[in-house]
């Protein structure tokens, strides 16, 4: 009986589903289930080219590994009238993104701004009141509100402050995320631990060498001391490479390699001195040198180890690079360049800005190598030509995978007494240049599509041509350092020349800017005043110039062998280290103008400009998601016209002629709807007085 009473209730309960008020309940339940599995797992879709509301992957990969509580505490008003408000929705949507990514480690906090113990909370954090326009009941006035946040990770705090637009929001807070993160963590950006190797060959020991006994132990000894700092997680080994695997390390690493010719046998032998620290794929190498000397009161020969002085501080530098949170930019000095302090006449304003995530360190090739753990080497505007020897220098750094920036002129002005003389400049970097394929033109681009400058005498504008302003669509959109970009301004350019490295297998080259069609170079009777230069008359002498060129991939040395070096000292470098190609892939930029890092950047105008230099060091550095990042939501897709009849009428079909496509369109469903719905009713009712009467 049990079991006819549960079959009784089954198909009681059958015949309840299939009757209208079952149905009804079961598609609730439907809808409420939907809504659970939605608010866990959802689809979007970012349509914007710049993908401004999507995060980036470094932004993801940040928060994703977070080890550590990161909270963000957000003090922004409510109720704001545009365009505040959108900047509020979009604070909320990025942090909604930041916590999807994230993992269980990251936080989010609004407060009220209406309640003064809120109001208290954001001033003791250090956040002000901004002053914003409010229009209400057809009156102006002025509110003051908070628009901030602040991050908290471990004992680090950062605030980010007069959140007034949502372009590169992401860019500022992904970059204070890893500033505290990277101050309580310095390793936090390495996957795995560092492993170091000491590649020590035991044949060098036939040369007695001073120091050769106790590397080891002072390897051992420096590492030691900065596994407290990294809590354990450098891994140390020594290997003693016989001569066949020299070749091999000296061309995965660019380790020296140091010749032994034995005199009975005529054989030579090889060998090397060299620390390598890995971490994945990237890698740094700290070379041991061996200096030699003579004995003046023995005659005798004395072999020296090079490179144990200050040995902690230069693998604490290379850690640093690989885990790429203090990340330290060589900047060339000693030849006219623009200097990093002087902000009226040098580059001191480009320079603080980079201080924000670089270390900038003054670098005199005449003197000293280019530090440890560098990966890119700055050349701004030199005026004074280069030694073989530092050119070596330069050359050697990019087989060994480094990074060059080159900002070059092609003319040094020089000032006489009734007008300035432009003097073709040559500082021998044409010779590392020209064999990679790059040549630098001794030519001024002027370009009709440019700045304006203002006569305060006449009140009147007129064209620089001497400023061009490179447009979207002379900017490589595929590059992340050119792209989303609306426009850049160029002071003073020349033209850069890349035609033979495109001919080349192994190097990918980029232009990244270039002029206008409606450019003009001038080689002679320079005159840069506005009112002394005019387009030539012939538009068939006007083309584009190339202006700023990017070469990636690997390189061949310019140098047959190391060029001979003066010492005072009497110390020269034994053996040979000479690299032929390159070990590592590198990267050349050349801008064709050192005045875009100059003073002048420092206007509102340049603003762009300096985004393009900031994104240039950071591709440079490997920080290609930061360029993305940073140039979100600028991307202006602006017409090319011609005509002023093309231009009204693109603003009159934005103004009118979409409302209208709409208004057409939805009149054409609604005619179409009302055909169909007809032709139903004709085919079940052919007598229908509703369809005689239509």
């Amino acid at each position: 009986m049990t079991g006819d009473k549960r079959q009784s209730k089954r198909n009681a309960f059958t015949a309840w589903l299939n009757r209208p008020q079952g149905t009804a309940a079961l598609f609730v339940v439907a809808i409420i289930l939907l809504n659970l599995v939605a608010s866990h797992a959802y689809l979007r879709w970012d349509i914007t080219s710049p993908r401004s509301y999507s995060l980036s992957r470094a932004s993801r990969e940040l928060v994703r590994t977070l080890d550590k509580p990161l909270h963000v505490q957000v003090f922004f008003a409510k109720n704001l009238q545009a365009p505040y408000s959108s900047v509020y929705q979009y604070v909320q949507d990025i942090l909604g993104e930041y916590k999807n990514a994230a993992n269980k480690n990251f936080s989010c906090t609004f407060y009220d701004m209406g309640r003064p113990e809120n109001q208290n909370l954001a001033r003791n954090y250090g956040l002000n009141q901004i002053q914003i326009r409010e229009v209400k009941n057809n009156e102006v006035g002025f509110k003051n509100v908070y628009m901030g946040m602040v991050l908290t990770y471990a004992d680090q705090m950062e605030v980010i402050d007069g959140i007034v637009s949502s372009d590169g929001l992401e860019y500022k807070i992904t970059t204070a995320m890893s500033g505290i993160i990277a101050a309580t963590n310095d390793l936090s950006n390495l996957s795995g631990p560092v492993t170091a190797t000491l590649y020590r060959s035991q044949i060098l020991s036939e040369l007695h060498i001073q120091g050769y006994d106790r590397l080891s132990e002072s390897v051992r000894d420096a590492v030691d001391v900065l596994n407290k700092k990294y809590r354990g997680r450098i891994e140390f080994s020594e290997v003693s490479p016989p001569s066949e695997d020299v070749a091999y390390l000296r061309e995965r690493y660019g380790v020296p390699s140091v010749p032994l010719k034995d005199n009975s046998t005529g054989v030579t032998s090889y060998g090397t001195l060299a620390l390598v620290l890995e971490s994945g794929d990237a890698y740094r190498c700290i070379p041991f040198g061996i200096g030699q000397s003579i004995d003046l009161f023995r005659g005798a020969v004395i072999y020296t180890l090079q490179g144990l002085d200050g040995l902690e501080d230069d693998i604490d530098a290379s850690i640093q690079s690989l885990a790429s949170n203090v990340t330290v930019i060589a900047w060339s000095t000693g030849h006219g360049e623009l200097s990093t302090t002087d902000s009226e006449q040098g580059a001191g304003f480009l320079a603080e800005i980079l201080n924000e995530r670089y270390t900038l360190r003054n670098v005199s090739l005449a003197d000293d190598e280019i530090p440890v753990g560098v990966r890119t080497l700055i050349i701004d505007g030199p005026k004074d030509a280069f030694s073989d020897e530092e050119l070596y220098k330069i050359d050697q750094f990019i087989l060994r995978g480094g990074n060059v920036m080159i900002f070059a002129d092609p003319f040094d002005m020089v000032q006489t007494q009734y007008y300035p003389q432009y003097v073709p400049l040559s500082t021998g970097l044409e010779k590392i240049l020209d064999r990679h394929g790059i040549t630098l033109n001794h030519e001024y681009v002027m370009d009709e599509e440019c700045a304006y400058s203002y006569d305060n005498r006449t009140g009147q504008q007129s064209k620089t041509y001497y400023i061009p302003l490179v447009q979207k669509y002379t900017l490589n959109q595929k590059n992340p350092v050119s792209k989303n970009l609306g426009y850049v301004g160029f002071i003073i350019p020349g033209s850069v020349d890349s035609s033979a490295a495109q001919k080349r297998s192994g190097q990918k080259v980029t232009v990244l800017a270039s002029s206008s069609d409606k450019s003009w170079a001038m080689r002679d009777n320079i005159m840069l005043s506005p009112q002394f230069i005019s387009p030539p008359s012939e538009r068939s002498g006007e083309h584009s110039y190339d202006m700023a060129v990017l070469v990636e991939g690997e390189f061949e040395s310019a140098f047959g062998s190391r060029p001979a070096s003066e010492n005072q000292d009497g110390i020269v470098e034994f053996g040979e280290s000479h690299l032929s190609k390159s070990v590592s892939p590198g990267k050349i930029l050349v801008i064709s103008t050192s005045y875009i890092t100059g003073p002048d950047v420092a206007q509102s105008f340049f603003q762009n400009t300096v985004m393009f230099l900031e994104n240039a060091v950071d591709y440079m550095n490997g920080r290609e998601d930061l360029c993305t990042m940073r140039t979100k939501g600028l991307s202006v897709s602006a017409l090319r016209t011609t005509t002023g009849a093309f231009v009204s009428m693109a603003k009159y079909f934005n103004e009118i002629g979409l409302a209208v496509l709409v208004a057409l369109a939805g009149l054409s469903v609604m005619l179409r709807r009302k055909k169909r719905r007809a032709a139903i009713r004709m085919s079940y009712n052919p007598d229908d007085e509703r369809e005689r009467r239509g």
